[in-house]
């Protein structure tokens, strides 16, 4: 919550980024924040991802055009590698950028490192919504008054969307989930 409160205050603020710059944060992994095998817990990551979106929103000027056009943005999926564990105490870096976006989605890549080393990295695509209905990106920069034109998405991003399409078929296929046996 105060991170909203602060995101709030400092929304109107001269932007320091431009869009597509990568915005760092550093973070230390506190003994509230790990898990039974000792590490940096699963479901901390994502906060730590929200925390990290919300300030990259902030300091590319994002968030102020967002409020005032009353649009906003939702994750509509992740993907994470955890590579290597973030042990008590370990300070990290998370490192944010937008890669740009197609006709539905806008595509984050979000890196966590420790003594220039990747430990996880996320990969996250974020529908934008207006008055509760999902809208193009290319409505939400007309909206915003951004009118950016997106890089072209790494390969990666592609592979991505496949098995997500991939995933969507399954699911329409066979909509019953696995049933346990025991």
């Amino acid at each position: 919550m105060l991170e909203l409160i602060s995101a709030a205050r400092r929304r109107k603020r001269t932007p320091t980024y431009s869009l597509f710059d990568v915005v760092s944060m550093e973070f230390r992994v506190g003994l509230l924040d790990i898990d039974l095998n000792m590490h940096l817990n699963n479901g901390k990551y994502t906060k730590i991802m929200d925390r990290c979106r919300l300030e990259h929103a902030v300091v590319t000027g994002l968030l102020n055009r967002m409020i005032e056009a009353r649009a906003s943005a939702v994750v509509a999926n992740s993907e994470i590698a955890y590579v290597r564990e973030l042990r008590p105490y370990q300070r990290f870096m998370v490192h944010t950028r937008i890669l740009g976006w197609d006709d539905k989605y806008t595509y984050y890549d979000q890196r966590f490192d420790s003594q220039r080393k990747l430990h996880t990295h996320a990969l996250l695509r974020l529908a934008h919504m207006y008055g509760g209905k999902t809208i193009s990106p290319q409505a939400f920069q007309e909206m915003t008054g951004l009118n950016k034109v997106s890089p072209p998405l790494p390969a990666y991003v592609q592979d991505w969307k496949t098995l997500l399409q991939s995933k969507k078929r399954l699911t329409e296929t066979d909509p019953e989930p696995a049933r346990d046996i025991t």
